[in-house]
């Protein structure tokens, strides 16, 4: 077995056992399961969410991973949405630029990651909107971003996203289509 397969059966093991294992420019990254709080603000912005996917047949995706080019790595977001027919790439992972929507959700312990890292893997993966709600931050902030920059490099200095909307706990956040939709983020942090 070669090491590419050593490290893809080391995050399947880790998965099956229960832990949250991804895989970041060729190294297995875990971390911390998620806690009540983002689980709770998971289910709130599904809730929102629910009217959209049973129109379209889309589905909710808690631990199926996305594909991070150009090497074998994949993040696994809080939240996917993607339509059924969603382009794999293996059993494991989706197309990024299948998706529609990825989630994170920061603790204290992701939000550098959140933050910094997965913005560019999720970019280069071609993901269409990336919201990443920080409940850490004071006030709480949920930021969208859309517009995904290709062929970036993990040294790159350009933004990976074109576009970036940040709003406050309180006020609505504007979902562009295929949603078309506003989150009320007074019910994802109430």
């Amino acid at each position: 077995m070669d090491a590419e397969a050593e490290i893809q059966q080391l995050c399947r093991e880790l998965n099956d056992a229960g832990y949250t294992a991804e895989i970041s420019w060729g190294h297995v990254v875990v971390s911390p399961w998620m806690n009540r709080r983002s689980s709770y603000i998971v289910d709130k912005i599904a809730n929102q969410l629910i009217p959209l996917k049973l129109a379209n047949d889309w589905l909710f995706h808690h631990n199926w991973a996305v594909h991070i080019p150009p090497l074998l790595d994949h993040r696994l977001p809080d939240l996917m949405i993607a339509p059924d027919n969603a382009e794999q790439f293996d059993e494991m992972r989706v197309h990024g630029h299948s998706t529609l929507l990825v989630v994170e959700v920061c603790s204290p312990g992701t939000r550098m990651v959140d933050w910094h890292e997965k913005p560019l893997d999720y970019a280069r993966a071609g993901v269409p909107l990336y919201l990443i709600v920080d409940p850490v931050t004071d006030p709480p902030t949920m930021t969208l971003m859309s517009g995904p920059v290709a062929d970036l490099a993990v040294d790159d200095e350009r933004q990976p996203y074109r576009e970036v909307v940040m709003v406050e706990a309180g006020q609505p956040l504007e979902l562009p289509e295929p949603f078309g939709v506003k989150l009320d983020t007074s019910a994802v942090f109430g």
